[in-house]
């Protein structure tokens, strides 16, 4: 597994030209260092450098890291300086590069030098005051920084942590995930979820035992089970909110995953890291696909990058597409080899869990089939109702991986959307139709039925005081069956451009039919599909069909089988 990694962050920086290189190196040369892309694009070099990869780059990496040591000296403008994130990324290629000659010594103990010398109150933002009690997780990232600065230059962390990781603890809800948006409230981040948590527990394998270490074991313990069961049969991290649908997200599942692996097996919980072990495999194998697609990107769509499509203002290519190369080190850095996999807790499915209201998400796995709920969406990010559709083996954009947003969208569309849309449920009104993933439309799963081979689930689906539905879905190896009460129609969206390459669909009266990629995913129905017209979501482009039925019945699997 740790050969993987480097073979993943290797392909990650083959997606930057040399011209691109040198025009980052150029712009941070006129501009200062503003943002943590360009470390951790150095930092990359050097670590691959450090495995004999990539060394016709030993210029530009010098220049990198003698900019980036000055920027974290003279911060420009703290807000964006990004050195929370970056100081760790530099300390951790020089750590790798101080097994190697491939740099000369002198030269490691200058950088070594600058930054031993770094002061806290002026390197990192994010830091615990009278007026600053709460921050999110930039506060940690500044702690992890500083333990790998510790680890490198001879520097006690211990007091940096402690005075930061209380303000981190009070995020976490009643599973212990993170809540980054908020305090507590709904529409918190998925991502966010998971690279908090990660970060937390990095401490420990970065040599801390003081006096959270027991919190922080806990906090992993308590959301061990819903962390397995929360990975798609494809390996992917769950939709939900920002910095979703970016090829970083599974590599930052596969670090925690190896991490839990590795804390788990030196306790002696040899079951339970086998399984993390597996997860680790599953995410990895997901994040290679993605990177091994044409053209490469860092979000998961083929338009060009410079487009923004699918991506939020600071999702831009430069900063996140090193971003999995930089997550995959941590994944190489913690991965204990030694450790066998056994079968993914998610292949092995028939459960159904359940987030907390923070979160607002229901999962849903057999059969090898995998379905994701948003129970109480954001719509500027996502839409309510069913918004993720996955079968193991297949491709996850085929169905459904995201759902639509509308609206005042927190991340660029093509096009906006008239409203948001899931795969849902509408009614007529004197108004046009009401769907059951509109703003505002709640969730509630009131019922649920879990067996090794099928699990079904009952949803309320209300609008304030008025029930509008009731949604019925059960999941077995034969595909995906919904029924809607109360419903006079579903709104079904199918695959149509992924930004480079179109899709084949078939409708007809009572199916449609979509071939993308060697995968296909078939909707049958009673009734004559109508062209509702096209929707947008961060993996492209979608035709919605607008069927008069309450019922609808989902196959996916590969084309070879049709």
């Amino acid at each position: 597994m740790k050969t993987i990694y480097i073979d993943i962050m290797e392909k990650a920086l083959s997606a930057y030209t040399d011209q691109r290189i040198r025009e980052y190196i150029a712009e941070v040369r006129r501009d200062g260092l503003t943002e943590h892309g360009f470390p951790r694009l150095g930092a990359n070099i050097g670590i691959l450098m450090a495995h004999g990869r990539r060394l016709e780059l030993k210029a530009e990496f010098i220049e990198i890291i003698d900019l980036c040591l000055y920027g974290f000296a003279h911060p420009q403008n703290k807000s964006k300086g990004g050195n929370n994130f970056a100081v760790r990324e530099v300390c951790c290629a020089i750590m790798e590069l101080e097994k190697t000659d491939v740099i000369d010594r002198e030269q490691l103990e200058a950088w070594k030098e600058k930054l031993k010398v770094l002061y806290i109150p002026t390197t990192y933002t994010h830091i615990v005051s009278e007026d600053v009690k709460h921050p999110d997780n930039w506060a940690y990232f500044g702690v992890l920084s500083e333990q790998a600065r510790g680890l490198l230059c001879g520097i006690p962390t211990d007091a940096f942590l402690e005075h930061q990781l209380p303000s981190q603890l009070l995020r976490l809800d009643e599973n212990e995930m993170y809540r980054d948006h908020s305090l507590s409230g709904p529409h918190q981040p998925m991502v966010y979820d998971i690279v908090t948590r990660n970060l937390i527990g990095l401490s420990l394998f970065m040599g801390y035992d003081g006096k959270y270490a027991e919190k922080i074991e806990k906090m992993m313990d308590d959301s061990d089970e819903l962390t397995l069961k929360m990975q798609s049969v494809t390996g992917e991290l769950a939709f939900g909110g920002r910095s979703n649908q970016c090829v970083h997200n599974e590599m930052m599942s596969a670090n925690y995953y190896e991490l839990r692996a590795t804390l788990l097996n030196k306790k002696g919980n040899l079951k339970k890291a086998a399984l993390f072990k597996a997860a680790a495999k599953k995410a990895a194998e997901a994040c290679m696909r993605w990177l091994q697609e044409k053209p490469m990107s860092h979000i998961k769509n083929h338009f060009d990058p410079d487009l923004h499509l699918g991506c939020e203002g600071y999702a831009y290519f430069n900063k996140y597409m090193i971003t999995v190369a930089s997550n995959a080190y941590l994944a190489y850095l913690v991965a204990d080899d030694s450790i066998e996999p056994t079968t993914a807790v998610t292949d092995i499915g028939g459960f159904i869990v359940q987030t907390s209201e923070d979160f607002h998400k229901v999962f849903m796995n057999a059969g090898g089939y995998f379905l994701e709920f948003d129970c109480n969406a954001d719509t500027a990010y996502d839409a309510g109702g069913l918004g993720r559709v996955h079968k193991k083996n297949c491709d996850t954009r085929v169905c459904l991986s995201v759902p639509f947003p509308a609206g005042k969208t927190n991340y660029k569309l093509e096009t906006p959307n008239k409203h948001p849309l899931s795969i849902c449920c509408y009614k007529n009104t004197e108004n046009g139709i009401l769907c059951s993933a509109e703003d505002g439309v709640k969730h509630l799963l009131i019922s649920k039925t879990e067996g090794a081979d099928r699990c079904s689930a009952v949803f309320d689906c209300v609008l304030g005081d008025e029930q509008l539905f009731t949604a019925k879905y059960t999941v077995n190896e034969n595909g995906v069956g919904l029924e809607y009460d109360g419903a006079d129609g579903i709104l079904v969206p199918a695959f149509l451009f992924d930004g480079a390459n179109e899709t084949e669909i078939t409708a007809s009266n009572g199916q449609i039919t979509v071939k993308y990629n060697g995968s296909f995913c078939k909707y049958i129905f009673e009734g004559e599909p109508q062209d509702y017209g096209v929707f947008f979501n961060r993996n492209g482009r979608y035709r919605v069909y607008k069927i008069e039925t309450d019922k609808l019945h989902i196959e996916m699997g590969d084309v070879n089988e049709l």
